[in-house]
């Protein structure tokens, strides 16, 4: 009898570059207080071949299905890690590689083996986050979004879960700039990684970052460095609506973004950590002129 395999996704490969030297980056990517900041709210790590990197609380990437720790299979200093991290009682490969670039570094993930019934976990977009964490701790101080996992439960839905996103983000600029780079086909191809954007502002024109049915359709509102709405349709999914509003705080700019039009809870899965991944490279474009990220592949 043939033995039964599980069936797997294709690897994630994300890579992110990071304005500072080498050492110093390998150093804050294993340092326990740096992790406080960008993967758990509590962490123990025992970083060696055979040690384990704990991660704990509301915004650690953990919940029943992803497993809150990483089993270090193998270290090369300021090289390679390679992590084990157990998704849907599956163990999945993490390769982590650590290589210069000029005078700063590139962190390289690839993560590999995960099951294809942790699809609707949208582990990229998880990925995303953690990167853009992580660089803005080591480039900016602080992280942009923690995600709350407490309320993450994308394969046990209930009708009491919420039926839209809303988000905000601070970035320390002008109103100007973070409105520009929504609507600047130029700055689209770095922010949201757009091959041909199409931006005709004005009301009902046309507004497109990869191609038609997979995101923005049409403005329905645009006030110049203020508000921006815009419907949005992806594959087979209802048309629904985004709203981006830019507001100034003390010579900063809350960007608040609200997605709605959502006629039940499921259609909802993937929006939440998705939008809080943009709305960190957001940041990272307006703050330190680009997020660094590049998604090699995706899942589809």
């Amino acid at each position: 009898m043939a033995e039964h395999k599980e069936e797997v996704l294709p690897v994630i490969h994300l890579r992110v570059r990071i304005s500072r030297p080498l050492e110093e980056v390998w150093d804050k990517f294993l340092d326990p207080i740096v992790m406080l900041q960008w993967l758990g709210d509590e962490i123990s790590a025992d970083v060696r071949v055979g040690g384990t990197i704990r991660f704990l609380g509301p915004n650690a990437p953990t919940t029943p299905e992803l497993a809150n720790y990483w089993d270090i299979k193998e270290v090369k200093e300021q090289k390679v890690l390679l992590l084990s991290w157990r998704i849907m009682g599956v163990d999945t490969l993490l390769v982590i590689r650590f290589n210069p670039i000029g005078p700063g570094t590139m962190i390289q993930v690839n993560h590999g083996a995960v099951p294809v019934s942790a699809r609707n976990y949208h582990l990229p977009e998880h990925w995303n986050l953690l990167l853009a964490n992580f660089k803005a701790v080591a480039e900016l101080g602080a992280p942009v979004i923690r995600f709350n996992y407490s309320n993450y439960h994308p394969l046990r839905i209930t009708r009491y879960d919420p039926i839209d996103v809303r988000l905000s983000v601070v970035c320390k600029t002008p109103p100007s700039l973070p409105f520009d780079v929504w609507t600047n086909p130029e700055k689209l191809k770095h922010f949201i990684r757009a091959d041909h954007p199409v931006v005709d502002q004005q009301y009902a024109g046309i507004y497109t970052w990869w191609a038609e049915g997979k995101g923005p359709v049409v403005f329905k509102k645009m006030i110049q460095d203020r508000e921006l709405e815009f419907s949005w349709v992806h594959g087979d999914e209802p048309e629904t609506l985004v709203n981006v509003r830019f507001e100034e705080v003390n010579d900063h700019t809350l960007v608040t973004l609200h997605h709605l039009g959502f006629s039940e809870p499921e259609a909802v899965v993937g929006y939440d950590i998705g939008w809080s991944g943009i709305l960190a490279e957001l940041k990272l474009v307006c703050e330190l002129g680009e997020s660094g990220i590049e998604r090699i592949s995706d899942w589809g």
